[in-house]
């Protein structure tokens, strides 16, 4: 049974290839890239919105723009780059051509694209229904028990089990700013990051700092990873000794190698320990001297 479904799967594979390499062929394909590493890191898809027209005499008109391109230097100091290998997974959907029979008359019906996130999204926004409030700073945030005790099993075991804010109508957090908290209710409700258009680089990385903070402590590993993720991509020499730290004190293996392997590369090495965040690293985590260290060992090639 199973030989007949490898085989199975080989056939189809092939006649969706000779459909994308046969001469003369236009084939209407979805295409999507990621970036992975050996462990379950991965990095998030990229993908184009609308099916493209795949010629074989000319494919340079399947790739949309030059924004899916990453620049060598943000990769070669990512956790994707290992021991001079990338893995680059690529998801292809070929569309088929609908069959018609001559002698029915049917139509398709497309479905509009799923408004969960949207609706929840909304949910929030409105705050009809909600029956739990939380103070951060001053700052007052609404929402609904239900849906965190969903999607936390901190807010869960905070909101729904034995202890004392069971029944409280307020709820104060601490050591939290309320841009973080606002982007975890929003990655909470829609699965998505607080919108960030309006912020400088700086604020964005500063922002996802405290969200992977918030995601560590509700627990909420798929967040948690997204920062990581994001953080890896847009590492800088002022913010780099920041983000070590963070990835060591919450556990972020995959973070925490980025920063070593950013750090031990030849151009970035001298600059990063002649800046001021060096200095405070130094006399706050003495002990990550050692990892930088052994990760120059590691990753540095002599």
């Amino acid at each position: 049974m199973a030989a007949n479904t490898r085989s199975q799967a080989q056939a189809l594979s092939t006649q969706f290839l000779s459909k994308l390499m046969s001469k003369d062929a236009q084939v209407r394909a979805l295409y999507a890239f990621r970036l992975k590493t050996t462990t379950v890191l991965v990095s998030q898809w990229s993908c184009v919105e609308e099916p493209k027209i795949f010629v074989p005499e000319n494919t340079r008109r399947c790739v949309s723009s030059k924004e899916r391109f990453v620049e060598r230097r943000y990769l070669e100091a990512s956790p994707f780059l290992e021991s001079d290998h990338l893995v680059i997974e690529c998801s292809i959907i070929i569309l088929k051509d609908p069959l018609v029979s001559e002698t029915e008359n049917t139509s398709e019906i497309v479905l509009p694209p799923s408004e969960l996130s949207k609706d929840f999204g909304k949910l929030l926004e409105s705050k009809k229904g909600a029956d739990i409030t939380f103070s951060v700073k001053g700052e007052y945030f609404l929402a609904h028990r239900i849906v965190l005790a969903a999607r936390s099993p901190v807010f869960k075991a905070e909101l729904c089990g034995p202890w004392r804010e069971k029944d409280a109508l307020c709820i104060t957090v601490e050591d939290m700013e309320p841009t973080a908290f606002k982007a975890l209710l929003q990655y909470i409700y829609t699965d998505n990051f607080l919108p960030m258009e309006d912020y400088d680089d700086n604020d964005k990385k500063e922002i996802v700092h405290h969200l992977l903070r918030a995601a560590d402590l509700y627990s909420i590993e798929r967040l948690k990873l997204a920062c990581e993720s994001f953080l890896c991509m847009n590492l800088d020499v002022e913010t780099v000794t920041a983000t070590l730290a963070l990835a060591d004190h919450h556990g972020c293996n995959n973070l925490k190698d980025a920063c070593l392997k950013y750090i031990a590369s030849p151009d970035k090495m001298e600059k990063v320990m002649a800046s001021e965040q060096y200095d405070g690293l130094k006399r706050k985590f003495p002990n990550l001297l050692v990892d930088i260290l052994e990760g120059v060992c590691k990753f540095r090639k002599i």
